[in-house]
C-alpha cells in the first residue's frame, strides 16, 4: 500500500496478545453486531485518511500491517515505533506524523481527528485527570528526538512516551468516550450501557 504524501495515517493499535480475553482478538468482538474495530472507524468517521493496522493482519479493510519490530520496544510504544520506523525507512516519505487509537476502546469521539492534531506539538487525549496516551496524534519530528536516541534495554511506557515528546494533553468531556475493554466482564458490562 503506498501511503500518500503528506497524509496524517491512522494508525489502530492491535498488536497485543489478548491474554485477559482468553486471546480472542478485540477487534474482531462483535458489538451490537458489529466488529469492535468497525464501530472505531465508524465513530472517527474515517474516510480518507490512510489506515494502518499495527498488528497481525487487516481485518478485511485492505489496511496496510505494520508488525512490531523486534529490536524496538514492546507493548503499545511498540507499535508506535514500528510505525515510525516505517516511515523513516522509506526515503520518498513525507509523512509529518500520525494518528493512533487503541483497538481495544469503541468510542472514541467523532470529532477525535480533527480536535486531536497540531502541526505543531504531539498531543495525547485526556478526560479530566485520566490520560489516554493511546489515543493520540504523533509528529515525526517528536518521535525523532526520542527514538533516535533511546536504548531499548527497559520497557518505556505510553506515558513516559507522552512525556518525552512534550504531548500536549487535549482534553474530552466526561463520558464514555475512552471506555476500554480488556476482558469479558468489562466486555459485558459496556454491552449493557450502549
Amino acid at each position: 500500500m503506498n501511503i500518500p504524501i503528506y497524509s496524517k495515517p491512522i494508525v489502530i493499535l492491535a498488536g497485543g496478545s489478548a491474554v485477559r480475553f482468553n486471546r480472542r482478538d478485540k477487534g474482531q468482538i462483535l458489538i451490537g453486531g458489529k466488529r469492535m474495530i468497525d464501530i472505531i472507524l465508524q465513530n472517527i468517521q474515517y474516510k480518507t485518511n490512510p489506515l494502518i493496522i499495527s498488528g497481525h493482519h487487516d481485518y478485511g479493510l485492505k489496511a496496510l500491517v505494520i508488525s512490531d519490530d523486534l529490536s524496538g520496544p514492546l507493548g503499545p510504544v511498540g507499535g508506535i515505533y514500528s510505525t515510525w520506523k516505517f516511515f523513516k525507512d522509506k526515503s520518498s516519505s513525507c509523512v509529518k506524523g500520525f494518528y493512533t487509537l487503541a483497538i481495544d476502546v469503541p468510542n472514541p469521539p467523532a470529532n477525535f481527528l480533527e480536535k486531536i492534531y497540531s502541526a505543531s506539538t504531539s498531543n495525547i487525549s485526556a478526560v479530566g485527570l485520566q490520560q489516554h496516551p493511546a489515543h493520540g496524534w504523533w509528529r515525526m519530528e517528536d518521535l525523532d528526538l526520542i527514538f533516535n536516541n533511546l536504548s531499548f534495554n527497559d520497557s518505556i511506557s505510553l506515558n513516559k512516551l507522552a512525556i518525552m515528546a512534550g504531548a500536549k494533553l487535549v482534553s474530552w468531556p466526561k463520558g464514555d468516550c475512552f471506555v476500554n475493554i480488556n476482558n469479558q466482564s468489562q466486555l459485558d458490562g459496556y454491552m449493557e450501557i450502549i
